[in-house]
């Protein structure tokens, strides 16, 4: 027992150090969903509303959509503690990375047994997976970890009736966290009564238990008979796409059959089939899971997989232990969680590769992982007969264990900050810095919106006062016209587009930020005598992105 807890606080520090060591450099900037968790938080802490002035809202009114609002909430202490920055902000996912650690080891062992346990919870440790989105403000390493626990409560409650309403609490949580939760959490649920329906609890606590999933499931049900809830899918679903639709009636007009039996052949019913096989399918795919991974420079480091290549081995072996012990009940379980785990991304039409959406695979992954090796390392027929092949076989699994780890750390930590910054919106931090020390000598700012939406940024950097803002802010809407710029305001502040000879408009009482991707300030234009750069923001690169510029007229 000791040795175990010694392992598993090993596990635990190198979880930690994987998710803590330079958190407010890799990734290298908060993109525009951490951004706008992090003023959410803020203004619920300061204000107790969000954005848009609503009172603790059981669904959070950013400027694009409405957002699952339990990873915000959550965000709100570390927020307080460290304030508005990269730790504030990114140390939730930590947390909760560093906790589905610990809960993966909870529930493997109660699945299978503690060594098992410890394997699966350092695969999930040293995952690249893993430790990427515990990097950063993404909700699903929230919602991973409530559903681990939830699960772990159910089978507690097997024995011990009142862990299970600790699981409905867990489980009833989780679309308050992340969309994906809505269809996950269903099927979820079934598993575990198909695996377990043999093992029947109490029916007054089995009861109280679906009363309380109900009841937390209520407001969110609420939520979604007003369709603000599922207006996230309604723009990702593949039933919503146009260029599907646009497809079939293309295919129909295209290929004339008697009696319009292209129909047959070519509707949405088909499309949308196919569509759904093949994201299913490519989330088991090597492209997706050892070689390429996401192809969205946000959700992967590329030049790898999602998992190691190493683990291919261990993967199969674990995958065959469970297949060849299917009757078994915690076999069913992970099986069945791994094959429902990609079905929500399935029905997006980008989920084939999505890492964030197929997060979920993880648990039954890592568990296959530490099953896999378990198995290797316990045949004790192979270890008496044949010790030198075994020695062999030992030392080459450590060898490539340490060679994918070692090209993760180099290719994260060095490459991945300065090859991959222009997915991190790289630039706003230094930009709205310099704004924020500055602003007090201007009557008016202008800020570019070409690079990004800079509104949340601004509020972010410059830790604009919540409740000032609720009482300025109308609309997100260009509705203020001035000579060579177009956009929407708030109290001295204006966010939108410049669309005039930059040189004619410029005033020394003004103060513009402006993106370097743009005609309208390109270098030539910065030489003009009516025009002083006050400070360029570089990236990683050593490209310009931001030129901050007044006029030199006046």
């Amino acid at each position: 027992m000791k040795k175990s807890f010694f392992y598993l606080f090993a596990i635990l520090i190198i979880a930690t150090i994987l998710r803590v060591y330079q958190l407010d450099k890799v990734p290298p900037s908060l993109f525009g969903d951490e951004i706008d968790v992090g003023y959410q938080a803020y203004s619920l802490l300061k204000t107790g509303k969000d954005l848009h002035g609503n009172n603790w809202p059981s669904l959070v009114h950013s400027l694009s959509e409405y957002r699952a609002p339990l990873f915000i909430y959550s965000a709100i202490p570390f927020v307080g503690i460290f304030g508005l920055n990269e730790w504030g902000v990114r140390f939730p996912a930590v947390f909760f990375g560093i906790l589905g650690v610990f809960g993966v080891f909870l529930l493997t062992k109660r699945l299978f047994n503690e060594k098992i346990g410890l394997l699966a919870s350092f695969f999930l440790a040293i995952s690249p997976w893993h430790i990427h989105y515990s990097r950063a403000a993404f909700e699903v390493t929230m919602l991973l970890t409530f559903f681990i626990f939830g699960t772990y409560f159910f089978l507690r409650g097997l024995e011990n009736r009142y862990f299970l309403i600790l699981s409905a609490i867990f489980l009833g949580l989780t679309p308050y966290i992340y969309s994906t939760a809505v269809l996950f959490l269903p099927l979820l649920i079934l598993v575990l009564f198909f695996s377990y329906r043999s093992l029947k609890p109490k029916r007054t606590i089995f009861t109280i238990s679906i009363c309380v999933l109900i009841l937390i499931l209520i407001p969110y049900g609420l939520q979604t008979i007003s369709g603000r809830a599922g207006e996230r899918f309604n723009i990702v679903s593949i039933f919503a796409s146009r260029d599907l639709r646009d497809k079939v009636i293309l295919l129909q007009q295209t290929e004339k059959l008697p009696g319009n039996f292209q129909r047959f052949f070519h509707n949405k019913g088909v499309e949308w089939g196919k569509q759904i096989s093949m994201n299913y399918l490519r989330a088991f795919s090597p492209e997706f899971l050892l070689i390429q991974g996401d192809p969205n420079s946000r959700h992967s480091v590329h030049e790898m997989g999602q998992m190691y290549l190493f683990e291919i081995f261990l993967l199969i072996t674990g995958l065959l232990i469970a297949l060849n012990g299917f009757w078994k009940r915690e076999n069913k379980l992970v099986l069945g969680w791994l094959l429902i785990a990609p079905i929500p991304a399935a029905l997006t039409f980008d989920g084939g590769f999505h890492a964030t959406r197929n997060f979920l695979m993880l648990v039954p992954l890592v568990i296959f992982l530490g099953m896999g090796i378990d198995r290797i390392f316990n045949n004790r027929e192979l270890l008496s007969k044949k010790k030198e092949i075994w020695r062999c076989l030992s030392i080459t699994l450590v060898i490539l264990i340490m060679f994918n780890f070692i090209f993760f750390l180099h290719r994260y930590f060095i490459h991945y900050p300065s090859e991959q910054w222009r997915a991190w919106h790289f630039g706003f931090k230094e930009a709205m810095q310099y704004l924020k020390e500055n602003e007090k000598n201007y009557s008016s700012v202008f800020i570019n919106n070409t690079y990004e939406p800079s509104l949340i940024r601004f509020l972010f950097w410059v830790e604009y006062d919540p409740a000032k803002f609720h009482k300025e802010f109308t609309t997100d809407q260009p509705n203020i016209k001035v000579t060579g710029f177009e956009g929407f305001g708030v109290n001295k502040f204006y966010f939108g587009e410049f669309n005039g000879p930059f040189e004619q408009f410029v005033s020394s009482r003004s103060l513009y930020v402006t993106s370097a991707r743009d005609d309208i300030t390109n270098p030539e234009i910065l030489k003009d005598p009516g025009i002083r750069l006050l400070k360029t923001v570089y990236s990683p690169a050593n490209e310009p992105i931001f030129y901050i510029i007044t006029g030199n007229n006046e």
